[in-house]
């Protein structure tokens, strides 16, 4: 049991208060605006793209224009999940579940590429900025966590050879007295 979290933990859920509301009131502007969400520039600047590289009519670029944000929403209820999670196990003195935090880091780097991509293509300097920060933000939580996991595994590592010679020493000194305590 752990009574402090994880500095991966602690970024990521940083980066989580971040994300949640940010895309969360992305997401609901666009799902709530009479002009699904064009008049967003980073939203309009993807739906464009979208149409263009699928060729769709009006009904079809209203459709992708709630896809997009319907998937922005439902990635920041994930960000949202993750620091209910957070909390919960800063309160119980548990660590934070690695599958939550794990897909929602993974799925929001995969789904940030749908804005950033067409942004990256029209080479306005505020877009690209917006989606860079937004990228080193998530990829930046992401190594931590990934330095955190290896360092932890090569302790384990470490420590098992030894606690397992530590018993087998600590087993035959109780079996036989005659062989000396080696711990």
């Amino acid at each position: 049991m752990q009574s402090f979290p994880r500095l991966g933990s602690v970024n990521a859920a940083l980066v989580a208060v971040y994300f949640a509301p940010v895309w969360g009131g992305d997401a609901l502007r666009a799902l709530t605006s009479p002009f699904y969400g064009f008049d967003d520039r980073v939203h309009a600047v993807a739906v464009g793209y979208f149409r263009a590289l699928l060729d769709l009519h009006l009904d079809g670029l209203v459709q992708l224009s709630n896809l997009l944000a319907g998937t922005k929403l439902v990635l920041a209820i994930g960000f949202l999940a993750f620091l209910i999670d957070f909390v919960r196990a800063l309160v119980v003195g548990r660590e934070v579940d690695r599958a939550t935090l794990d897909t929602v880091l993974v799925v929001s780097v995969i789904a940030l590429m749908l804005w950033a991509g067409p942004a990256l293509c029209t080479g306005d300097p505020g877009l690209v900025r917006i989606h860079v920060t937004q990228y080193l933000l998530l990829s930046s939580a992401m190594i931590v966590i990934l330095i955190e996991r290896q360092i932890e595994e090569s302790r384990s590592a470490v420590e098992t050879p030894i606690a397992s010679a530590t018993r087998q020493c600590r087993s035959r000194s109780a079996d036989n007295p005659a062989v000396p305590y080696c711990g």
